[in-house]
């Protein structure tokens, strides 16, 4: 790894650090009892290898790998793992766009057994929003929703579907 690549990882994780430390306060106020946050660790990845297999998972997607190639191409990545009590609830993923002024959502997976009623987009919405804002994006994506009913959901918060490109946007 270049001393550069590694700086630049070293200054965002600072960053990431900070956002999940806000949201743990926000979620520790009474918002979600249960839940807290952290960064994703090979601990979360090797929880996240109890979904495969799942019945009611929607895409088998190999987070262990994909991580760390993501994590690898980009330093100033947003990443996310939930947690309630001591299992997981979801992991995010997304990225910056190449101009900056949007912060990209990639991959989020709540988990195929997670405890009914419990929201796991809402919390990742309000950790995007202060990473974003503390990078100086002024737009939040949400990339290739898998279906008609997801993006409908996340219309629901204000965004606004962008056909011809497969994402769904909000103004910040």
């Amino acid at each position: 790894m270049l001393a550069t690549h590694r700086e630049a990882e070293e200054r965002y994780t600072v960053i990431r650090q900070a956002v999940i430390y806000e949201l743990n306060r926000e979620l520790q106020s009474g918002w979600q009892p249960g839940l807290r946050a952290t960064l994703i660790d090979s601990h979360t990845l090797t929880e996240s290898e109890l979904w495969k297999g799942l019945p009611r998972r929607k895409v088998d997607w190999d987070w262990k790998r994909g991580y760390q190639s993501f994590k690898f191409r980009y330093p100033k990545r947003f990443e996310l793992a939930l947690w309630d009590n001591h299992q997981l609830a979801s992991l995010s993923l997304g990225r910056p766009t190449y101009n900056g002024g949007s912060l990209r959502l990639d991959f989020l997976e709540a988990s195929p057994e997670k405890r009914k009623g419990l929201k796991v987009f809402e919390p990742t919405f309000l950790a995007m929003v202060s990473y974003a804002t503390a990078l100086g994006a002024n737009e939040l994506r949400i990339m290739n929703p898998i279906n008609a009913e997801v993006r409908s959901y996340y219309e629901k918060f204000g965004f606004t579907y962008v056909a011809e490109s497969d994402y769904l946007n909000i103004r910040l």
